[in-house]
């Protein structure tokens, strides 16, 4: 799907509203996108495909909204970032890092929450994202 732009209106795009939808939530349907090897953009809170895709993306958001599985909970101290100036899709680029890193973390609107023996590590990682 190569050819497919989601800034050309010609392009043929199916657009999901996921306003209501947690970051988290987000994270786990961003990850399951690239496993389907499926070409994404963000206008805001709405997902953006390509109109080929909508039958297997219609089943990944099921598969999302599906899940029982919460959030880790963070026990102990806890360390705040203000990610304010962030984008949506930044918060859910960046929530994917720490997935990978196998950071605990959690979000509030725009403030994520991680605890104090990581903090550094996510701070080094802010650096490197550079939003």
């Amino acid at each position: 799907m190569d050819e497919w732009d989601p800034r050309n209106p010609e392009s043929p795009t199916v657009r999901y509203d996921l306003a209501d939808w947690s970051l988290d939530e987000r994270v786990e349907l961003v990850e399951l996108l690239a496993e389907a090897d499926i070409r994404h953009d963000w206008d805001g809170t709405e997902l953006l495909v390509p109109a080929s895709a909508e039958s297997t993306v219609d089943a990944i958001l099921d598969e999302v909204e599906e899940a029982d599985d919460a959030p880790a909970s963070l026990t102990g101290e806890l360390e705040e970032f203000e990610l304010d100036e962030w984008t949506t899709a930044d918060r859910v680029e960046f929530a994917a890092v720490l997935v990978d890193r196998g950071i605990g973390h959690r979000w509030e609107d725009n403030l994520l929450l991680v605890r104090v023996d990581d903090a550094d590590a996510v701070e080094d990682l802010l650096d490197e994202f550079d939003r």
